[in-house]
């Protein structure tokens, strides 16, 4: 589900010449903030069916927000990690991942309640029955996170804010926080560039997806410390696109691996009351099938096409912009907004 993209400045770009350590907590402790207002909606008690607020975005908009939290502890977690218990930090990754198991849920329900192309009769049979089944898990899922945020999240996020805060400035490695994130931002673009190049077929699941994450975790990277110049502004959408279409991708195959052992027939047995027919099932996995190469043609039209092309030298060119800027006391004038998106 596509959401209005709010437009914000980079947090770290006025950091960029900062001393490292210091101008990475400073932002950490803006993430963790934004964090702990997503939170909110989720850590009031609600005695209401959750099943009811599929439809809502508290549960993605929270999962957003942790989600960049912990990549940009993963990009600076050299400079950070020190202050932050190890404990405190398995318990923020606990967290991420049972609100990733609702947001899941969610997006496959969405999926099914709102093909891209309308389903035949038959299919359209089997994805209801199927919306059904993650509708139930969504609820599942979102009772247990709200149970965890309630009880957990503001002990943590105090925790975490009051070790930010007495952190040692001293210490640290002798550089700039631009100096820093050169190099783990190069670090990105080769992860990301070599993800992309292994993807040959459609049905390689796997490295599809982890493509995917390094393009999100490049792109959250980009969003952090680049000015909206045009060029940017340009590789910044290319990246947020094609985040999407592998997205879209993935989303296909996981509701594949959900049919498949529907589909082994079921010889002499009747089938289970309420499970649709498998002539239903089969035509389901047709139209998935037809929206999976559809995506995966997007996927390599976009990384074949001039605009790649281009966003990508604007890219690669980033990391060596970025120590040159931070090697420089005097702050050039700049547009910065750049796009907030899941």
């Amino acid at each position: 589900m596509k959401k209005t993209r709010r437009r914000r400045t980079p947090e770290a770009r006025g950091l960029l010449s900062q001393p490292a350590r210091a101008a990475a907590r400073a932002v950490t402790r803006q993430r963790l903030e934004r964090t702990m207002e997503k939170a909110a909606p989720l850590a009031v008690p609600d005695t209401s069916d959750p099943a009811a607020t599929i439809a809502n975005e508290e549960v993605h908009d929270f999962r957003v927000a942790i989600r960049r939290l912990r990549s940009w502890l993963r990009a600076v977690g050299d400079l950070v990690n020190d202050d932050l218990p190890r404990r405190d930090r398995a318990a923020l990754r606990r967290i991420a991942r049972r609100a990733g198991a609702a947001r899941d849920a969610q997006v496959e329900w969405q999926w099914l309640t709102a093909p891209g192309e309308p389903f035949s009769a038959p299919a359209a049979r089997a994805a209801q029955w199927l919306a059904g089944q993650r509708r139930t898990v969504y609820a599942a899922e979102r009772g247990r996170l709200q149970k965890r945020v309630g009880e957990q999240w503001p002990t943590l996020a105090t925790a975490l804010a009051d070790a930010l805060a007495s952190g040692r400035d001293a210490g640290g490695p002798p550089e700039t926080l631009g100096t820093h994130l050169a190099s783990v931002l190069a670090h990105h673009l080769a992860s990301a560039h070599a993800a992309l190049e292994r993807i040959e077929h459609r049905t390689q699941v796997e490295i599809i997806h982890r493509a995917r994450i390094k393009v999100k975790r490049l792109r959250y990277l980009v969003e952090a410390v680049d000015a909206q110049t045009p060029a940017g502004e340009r590789a910044l959408r290319l990246l947020r696109v094609l985040q999407d279409t592998l997205g879209e991708l993935h989303d296909a195959h996981v509701i594949t691996l959900q049919l498949e052992p529907l589909l082994v027939p079921r010889l002499g047995k009747r089938t289970p009351t309420g499970r649709p027919a498998l002539r239903d099932l089969r035509a389901l996995r047709a139209a998935v099938r037809r929206r999976e190469l559809a995506a995966f043609r997007g996927a390599l039209d976009l990384l074949g096409s001039r605009a790649a092309v281009a966003a990508w030298r604007v890219l690669d060119r980033l990391p060596a912009r970025l120590a040159a800027l931070a090697s420089s006391r005097r702050r050039p004038h700049i547009r910065t907004a750049t796009s907030e998106s899941p």
